[in-house]
């Protein structure tokens, strides 16, 4: 039996709560057994002395993508060997925990078998839920054929991959071929997106009886929809319709964040992945997909607090691809400059376990929880920044009370 005491810390807990100082936390094995301001002694556990850092619940990330190994991200599976694909997707999922990511949600491209290998010890990573290919409509987000292409869709068996469904009884049966092949979850594109050759964000995809079709799979199977969305249009549609997380959400009013807040639709936005195409990646893609990010980053900070000044409850999520993934935990301290540092810490902590059905798990430091525990060398009230150099700025990483990273 194994005893782990973090002592001298500055407790953020997830909650969001005010700090707590001068805490001790004891770790048995793999579980959070006590938090106490009075001190913690036991002879035969291994102390961690936190000098007064910030010792917080590891980080939750509510939406990446594994497979999008690439900046363009249209056609990943054609231009790449399946094996090239998977090696830089376990990359990824190695990349996501040296970030402080202990969880994480893939929300389209991950099978169930990137899960299963973090499970049994035979991938380092966050543990996983997955929702398989994400279910698409023709010439929706997903298809990434062009206007001028007439060839069949390919769906690809690794990487980002979507599954085209038409119509009520095709969405059915590809819901259910998704969740029969282990995805946790079910992703529908409901909107155009950035990403894609054919139409933008302000397009509304499915129709509310196939986003229903959608919902009423996962519903019989115990489990949820989440739905890419930008335009107004299709977040009311979806959250009428019963999906639980809008993704993005960029492009969302004041009636539909009312409607989101009394049916508990989560939105979980995305804000660095704009930020970081802007600064970094302008010269990787077209002017048509570049001019589509420019046109929702500003505004998807401004959806965020019209979300919050309803009462919506907020996740949050990456959703980088290829080599700016290496700015992943930077997401939180994007996040912050709508939300605040502590709601930003909350949502990707507590709000995204939540999500991931994960809160009587992770996501808070708490008696009875898994040790996903990390600790970092500033006050992230003062200085969420920290979080974009995560290589020198977080000093403890813990996941499931195994230490992945000491530097103190």
């Amino acid at each position: 039996m194994g005893y782990v005491i973090f002592k001298n810390a500055t407790l953020i807990d997830g909650n969001g709560g005010d700090p707590r100082y001068n805490v001790s936390v004891l770790v048995e094995n793999n579980i959070i057994r006590e938090v106490s301001e009075c001190g913690i002694s036991l002879q035969s556990a291994d102390v961690i002395d936190c000098k007064g850092n910030t010792l917080m619940p590891g980080l939750v990330d509510g939406h990446m993508h594994l497979g999008l190994i690439e900046i363009e991200v249209v056609d990943i599976v054609r231009r790449n060997p399946i094996g090239l694909i998977a090696a830089r997707m376990f990359r990824n999922m190695r990349e996501l925990l040296e970030q402080g990511y202990t969880s994480a949600r893939d929300t389209g491209g991950a099978d169930a078998g990137f899960r299963l290998a973090m499970e049994n010890g035979e991938a380092v990573g966050p543990r996983l839920r997955v929702s398989g290919p994400c279910i698409a409509q023709s010439g929706g987000h997903g298809d990434n054929r062009g206007p001028s292409e007439y060839r069949p869709y390919y769906e690809g068996n690794m990487g980002f991959r979507s599954r085209l469904a038409d119509g009520v009884p095709e969405v059915l049966k590809a819901c259910r071929e998704t969740l029969r092949e282990g995805a946790d979850f079910i992703k529908i594109m409901a909107c155009g997106g950035c990403a894609s050759p054919t139409g933008g964000p302000n397009a509304c995809q499915y129709t509310f009886d196939e986003m229903k079709a959608a919902v009423d799979v996962a519903d019989n199977a115990g489990t949820y929809v989440a739905a890419h969305c930008y335009s107004d249009k299709s977040i009311s549609r979806c959250t009428e319709a019963g999906i639980l997380t809008i993704e993005h959400g960029n492009l969302l009013e004041r009636p539909t964040a009312k409607l989101m807040a009394q049916k508990g639709t989560y939105l979980v936005p995305t804000q660095i992945t704009y930020e970081m195409v802007l600064e970094h990646a302008k010269d990787s893609l077209s002017k048509f997909m570049y001019d589509k990010f420019i046109a929702v980053n500003d505004r998807g900070y401004e959806a965020i607090k019209i979300a919050m000044e309803e009462g919506v409850k907020i996740g949050g999520g990456s959703d980088l691809t290829g080599r700016n993934t290496k700015y992943s935990s930077g997401a939180i301290a994007y996040q912050a400059k709508a939300q605040g540092a502590m709601n930003a810490i909350v949502s990707f902590t507590r709000v995204n376990a939540e999500i991931m059905g994960m809160s009587e798990q992770i996501g808070t430091i708490e008696e009875g929880k898994l040790a996903d525990i990390i600790l970092v060398n500033d006050d992230p009230l003062k200085n969420i920044d920290l979080f974009k150099n995560p290589k020198d700025n977080i000093l403890v990483i813990m996941q499931d009370g195994k230490l992945y990273k000491k530097m103190i």
